[in-house]
This record gives C-alpha cells, sequence and structure tokens, in this order.
C-alpha cells in the first residue's frame, strides 16, 4: 500500500489516499504452482516441483498410485500384494534432511512393505514419541532403540537377550516387541538421540554385531564405513534376528531387498544418462571417479540388478551361469567394450552403440526389459548383445577365453525374452557362411527365412532370422 499525501491551499483540509496494490504472483506466471502439500503424520509442509523446464509448461512428474514413485521408477512389481503384519512394530524417527531424499531414501520402502510401522519427522521428539512407547509397553511390548554403544544388548547374544525378556517381558509366548529406528547421518543420529531423553530413558538399547558383507546402498551414496548399513538393511537385519522363526519375516525381508536393489539400479542407470547428457555438472572428477570404482566392486560382488524384469533373467538362466559370473543391463560406460568387439565397427559405429544403450536403459525403466545385455566376470565385461536401431538382435560376443560356458545361449535367450515380452519382432541378420552363428540361433529355436544365392567373399549376403520358440 501507498500513501499518499495532498495538500492542496490551506482551505482544503489534508487528503490521505490509501492506494492498495495488488501484485500478482509471478511465480504462478511462470509455471510454478502455490499448490502444497501437507503431511498428516509430521505436519510437514512441501511444495510440489514442476517436471521439466517452467518454459515447457506447468506439467507435473507422474506418479505411480500405489508406491508414489515416479513411473519410471515405480517398485510395484517387486512390493507384496497386501502389507505384511510381522509381530514386530516398526518406529523410524527421520531427520528432516533425510526426509527430503525421497528418491534415494529407503525408509519409503519399510512403509510400503510393512504393515506395521510409523515414521516421524524431526529433530527431537518427546510428547508423541513417549505416547507411543507407553502405548506399545501398555500392550506387553519390549521397546527397542537400534544404536550401538557400551550399554546396547548384541542381538546374537542368546543369553542377553533372554534376560532382557525376563526383565521386560512377563507374559507367555514369544516377545513382542516395538523396534526405534534412528534414520539419519551418525552426526544426527547422535544429536536426535540426546535431544530425545525419552529414548535413552524407556528404550532398550540394542545392536548386531558387524558384518563383513557390502552394503549395496553404498553404490550410490557413500556409507561412513565398510560394514555400515542402510536403515533398511539394518531393518532387515534385526527383524530376522528378532523373529527368526517367523516365516513371514523371510517373506518381507526378500520384498523389501528386491525393491531397495530395483531402486538402487534404477537409480544407476538414471545418473548415467543425466551425466551423459550434462558432462558440466561433473564438478569433482576423482570422487566421481572413486563412485564409480565402488559401484563397479558391489556390482561385480552383489547381485544388485538381478531381478526379473531388469535383466530378463529367470531362474534358469541364473542357475545355468557359471560360478563368478553375472548377468546385467549394459551401461553407456560398457560401449567401447561393445564397439571393440564388433567387427563392423566404423568411426561412427562407437556414437551409434553408446545411443543405443542410453535408449534401452530409458526404455528399460519404463518396460521393465533390458534387450542389451551383458555378463561380467569378477567385475570384467566378457560378452555382450545388443538391439541395433532398426530391431534386430546382433553384435552377439563371448571373449574367447570364457566360450564353451553356454554364456551366448544366455545372452540370446534373455535379449529374445526382452523383446517377446514387450512384444516386439525378433529377428536377427547373419552373415551367410557364419556357421557358428547359425549353429547357435537354431538351437536357441531360430529359423532362417530366406537363403537365396549364397556368394562368396566380401559378397557374402546377411540372412534373415526369426525365432519361431520361445526363446
Amino acid at each position: 500500500a501507498t500513501m499518499v499525501m495532498m495538500a492542496a491551499g490551506s482551505t482544503f483540509p489534508i487528503v490521505l489516499l490509501v492506494l492498495c496494490v495488488v501484485i500478482y504472483n509471478s511465480c504462478h506466471c511462470n509455471g510454478f504452482s502455490t499448490n502444497t502439500l501437507r503431511l498428516a503424520d509430521d505436519h510437514t509442509t512441501i511444495r510440489k516441483r514442476p517436471d521439466r523446464s517452467i518454459t515447457q509448461g506447468d506439467s507435473y512428474r507422474n506418479y505411480c498410485k500405489s508406491c508414489n514413485r515416479p513411473l519410471p521408477q515405480c517398485l510395484c512389481e517387486h512390493l507384496p500384494e497386501d502389507k505384511i503384519g510381522l509381530e514386530t512394530k516398526v518406529l523410524v524417527l527421520q531427520h528432516p534432511v533425510e526426509f527430503r531424499r525421497k528418491t534415494i531414501s529407503t525408509v519409503p520402502l519399510l512403509k510400503l512393505v510393512l504393515d506395521q510401522c510409523h515414521v516421524l519427522v524431526g529433530r527431537s521428539f518427546d510428547v508423541e514419541l513417549e505416547t507411543i512407547i507407553n502405548q506399545a509397553c501398555n500392550e506387553g511390548r519390549i521397546p527397542l532403540l537400534l544404536f550401538p554403544g557400551p550399554r546396547a544388548t548384541v542381538l546374537e547374544d542368546t543369553n542377553a537377550m533372554e534376560q532382557l525378556q525376563a526383565a521386560n517381558y512377563k507374559d507367555q509366548g514369544p516377545a513382542k516387541y516395538l523396534l526405534i529406528i534412528v534414520d539419519g547421518t551418525w552426526t544426527q543420529a547422535k544429536r536426535m538421540v540426546r535431544n530425545s531423553p525419552a529414548l535413552m530413558q524407556k528404550c532398550n538399547p540394542i545392536q548386531f554385531t558387524g558384518t563383513d558383507d557390502l552394503s549395496i546402498y553404498d553404490a550410490i551414496r557413500k556409507q561412513p564405513d565398510t560394514h555400515c548399513l542402510s536403515t533398511l538393511e539394518s531393518c532387515v537385519r534385526t527383524l530376522k534376528l528378532l523373529e527368526p522363526e517367523n516365516a513371514k519375516t523371510d517373506e518381507a525381508s526378500k520384498h523389501l531387498l528386491d525393491s531397495l536393489r530395483s531402486m538402487i539400479f534404477t537409480q544407476l542407470k538414471y545418473e548415467e544418462i543425466h551425466l551423459q547428457k550434462n558432462p558440466d555438472l561433473i564438478r569433482n572428477s576423482l570422487k566421481l571417479k572413486a563412485k564409480k570404482e565402488r559401484q563397479k566392486n558391489i556390482l561385480s560382488t552383489t547381485n544388485i540388478s538381478g531381478i526379473e524384469g531388469h535383466t530378463n533373467a529367470g531362474d534358469n538362466e541364473i542357475e545355468r551361469l557359471p560360478n563368478g559370473y553375472r548377468l546385467r543391463p549394459l551401461l553407456e560406460s560398457d560401449a567401447e567394450f561393445v564397439d571393440s568387439r564388433w567387427p563392423y565397427r566404423s568411426k561412427k559405429s562407437l556414437v551409434m552403440i553408446r545411443k543405443q544403450i542410453i535408449a534401452d536403459n530409458v526404455n528399460a525403466t519404463k518396460t521393465g526389459y533390458s534387450s542389451c545385455l551383458g555378463i561380467e566376470h569378477r567385475g570384467k565385461l566378457v560378452g555382450c548383445v545388443m538391439r541395433h536401431t532398426n530391431g534386430s538382435i546382433g553384435i552377439l560376443h563371448v571373449d574367447e577365453d570364457h566360450r564353451r560356458r553356454r554364456l551366448g545361449e544366455i545372452l540370446l535367450s534373455s535379449a529374445t525374452k526382452a523383446l517377446q515380452q514387450k512384444n516386439d519382432p525378433t529377428y536377427a541378420f547373419i552373415l551367410e557362411g557364419n556357421a557358428a552363428s547359425e549353429a547357435l540361433f537354431t538351437k536357441m529355436g531360430w529359423e532362417k527365412i530366406y537363403s537365396g544365392k549364397k556368394g562368396t567373399g566380401k559378397r557374402r549376403a546377411k540372412r534373415l532370422w526369426e525365432c519361431k520358440g520361445s526363446g
């Protein structure tokens, strides 16, 4: 509001004019919405963000209604039809910074799988936390805080756990628990526990022994130490120790770990595509190189991508893989390997192969099936198969030292299944006289469509083959 004082001689009174200026929200004009989402459990207000640049209109990302994730990152195929109810109730105390890491946070996966899982977001907790703990005690549950320390009871120590149960659980039958997990960095977690006195006053601190297994979450977010696990992985391990004889625990663990692997695999693919399209965003090349090396080590020891729907590998293909070998989709960084093994490479072939791998990765996040595949041995790529831009299967190759292990069959079978699952035509072109390829394709149920004149030397023709069987 602007106040203007006007005087017109001594005979006229001073007139005050109040001009109300309505300022239109410029952000709204530029494609932003003032709509907000309010979360009932922690009363946190967040703003909806546009999917693309504001110059492209005010359309938003499409989210799956079931798992509440972006459609290309949907995890529904790895989730149970109904949430799984365990005897143990899980309460996650999440730091606000972790709450904002929605696409890589593991806490939302817990809520999608476990029926009795509640999340509180904040830096300290008092009345609401005490209410939940008191209610659990009234139900006969033992409140446990997963937080390592000198006072913490080791879950693998049978005698210590029996003493804990005897001191806190009076009912007959197996003990019931309220498991409280703090989600945040170590600095954040220590602060949250220190600022929430009820945690140490009313809960029994517990911990499990260290593990030599690498956290697969380390592939997208570096852990402070090799023995550290993500919140989801820690919860899975604790639930298995608290309810070892409950069949539902194994079922819940499988869904949780499968969804975590799928999330990590999708994140890796999008990161590769994003950096390829925006190389200027790479600020610290040494840090990125270290991260890539860490990812390579984890991928070589853990079957992150070995989930049906991404590698197209069913149980038969996985069982047929010799020890030390792993089937996975090709990444953009594998383009040089593929190009170097292709006898018809040219100056432009590397660019073509790289673009095709990126396009296949993007398509796989939507359909769930990859048709550009590779086989690793101890972290090193030794075989590959691709789908060309014209839709045909090609560049099927296995390094000489790794042949006669049926790796070519597995690559061809998996790529064929990917096309069949997408209802795409399955065909390939084989150079006349390539006896090895003809024998392999014939064995896998493919047929030569037209023979024609054979030709000799460089004039040998490429023959069309189609898959008539199931692949």
